[in-house]
């Protein structure tokens, strides 16, 4: 199908569902996906905020443009996807009419999403043409999959084309809008076209809102609530996925070529320097005499973290190290969320060595420099009593000018550059 069929297609009328009660939009959400949606992992004595929902907004105003997301606590049901309670701050009537209609520019958008987005976000040319066929056939049956496509796009543009920065992030934040009143108004599918549609939407949106969290620079207390809200978007990933798992694998590997469980999922290899260093903060928090409910997520994120930092075969492609954070996004427990949420020491102290593949992937558009701010703001924030947990994510950083900062978190020993010294120096930090 030609980009020009593809937005044809996408201009028939489709209703938008008006802000209303959330438990009444849950139920539908439920009903009409027609799968079982499994609670996220969680780790240790379940925290009282653990099922509290989120809600959405995006700001429209001149200085961002960007998608703001908001904590609305006590609404909705633990097992509903997160994005289904999400509501625009400002009226959708503003942004949406009753008819899904595209303008000319986003042509180009459909463009660069197959161009500029899923060529940086897969493995190779056939794999982006696979997941843009992917994209399009389930976005026929489900609209608000275009839009989301679009609007991810948008976000793109707005950091390659930094000219035009505050219109596009103004149309990624209104496509996102729509997405989001499509997604919430759109009419029954089967399961199989659901399921398929509601993975690609979600690991789209997944991606959006971890961006516009990495984005944010002007205050790190709104950088941590974006975060927090784009944690609990990405667990939709697993909640919608629910037992229709290995139909959206076999439907994966059948247009993009690659097996989900290897390539998307399971990360392995040998030890690095990153995965000692993340050894030896578990084992000092397993000794701090934390309670359990603080303990059980932590540890359980620092595992998925670890997970994620043995050597990798391909570690020098930035695809790969992209992925993974949203990879540790989607699995880390609620519970974990909670306390981030919370400004635990011991969660921000995690949060901070997270920013260090954040950091890893600096030269991809989703990230940017968002892991060194991150890591400087948080070793700010909690002061001098906790500098020595958040001693070798800073030396690492101080290591840029060296050219081996990247080198050492995939390193097995100090031994990976020409700077011996300053090498030794950060191994060794504690």
């Amino acid at each position: 199908m030609s980009l020009t069929g593809a937005i044809y297609m996408l201009t028939a009328t489709t209703g938008v569902a008006r802000r209303g009660n959330e438990e009444k939009i849950c139920r539908k959400i439920q009903a009409r996906l027609h799968l079982p949606l499994p609670q996220r992992a969680a780790s240790g004595k379940q925290s009282p905020h653990a099922s509290s929902s989120v809600s959405f907004s995006a700001s429209n105003s001149p200085q961002s443009g960007t998608s703001a997301l908001i904590r609305n606590p006590g609404h909705g049901t633990p097992e509903s996807p997160p994005w289904a309670l999400y509501e625009p701050l400002f009226s959708i009537n503003s942004l949406v009419t009753t008819d899904q209609t595209f303008k000319l520019h986003h042509l180009e958008l459909l463009h660069n999403f197959k161009a500029g987005v899923l060529r940086e976000s897969v493995f190779d040319l056939a794999a982006a043409d696979g997941y843009m066929a992917m994209t399009v056939q389930a976005a026929v049956q489900a609209p608000y999959l275009m839009d989301q496509a679009l609007a991810i796009s948008a976000a793109h543009m707005s950091v390659t084309r930094p000219s035009q920065r505050r219109f596009y992030q103004q149309e990624a934040a209104q496509l996102q809008t729509r997405a989001l009143a499509l997604f919430n108004g759109s009419r029954a599918l089967e399961k199989t076209e659901q399921a398929m549609a509601g993975f690609v939407y979600s690991t789209l949106l997944s991606q959006h809102v971890l961006f516009d969290a990495f984005s944010t620079r002007d205050d790190f207390q709104t950088l941590l609530e974006k975060l927090v809200a784009a944690f609990r978007i990405c667990g939709g990933v697993r909640l919608v996925s629910g037992n229709s798992w290995p139909f959206i694998m076999s439907q994966y590997q059948h247009h993009v070529g690659i097996s989900l469980p290897h390539e998307f999922i399971d990360v392995d290899g040998g030890e690095t320097i990153l995965t000692t260093k993340l050894a030896d903060i578990r084992s000092r928090m397993a000794n701090a005499n934390l309670s359990p409910s603080i303990l059980d997520p932590c540890d359980t994120a620092l595992q998925y973290l670890q997970e994620l930092s043995y050597a990798r075969n391909r570690a020098s492609i930035l695809y790969f190290r992209a992925t993974h954070l949203l990879h540790w996004a989607v699995r880390v427990p609620s519970s974990f969320i909670d306390l981030v949420e919370q400004r635990r020491p011991e969660a921000l102290i995690i949060i901070a060595h997270y920013a260090l593949l954040i950091h890893d992937a600096k030269g991809h558009w989703l990230s940017g420099d968002a892991g060194a701010f991150i890591i400087r703001s948080i070793t700010v924030l909690l002061g001098k009593y906790w500098a020595h947990w958040l001693a070798w994510p800073n030396e690492v950083l101080d290591s840029i000018g060296s050219n081996c900062a990247i080198k050492l978190l995939s390193a097995l020993d100090a031994d990976c550059c020409e700077n011996e010294d300053l090498c030794q120096r950060i191994f060794e930090a504690t």
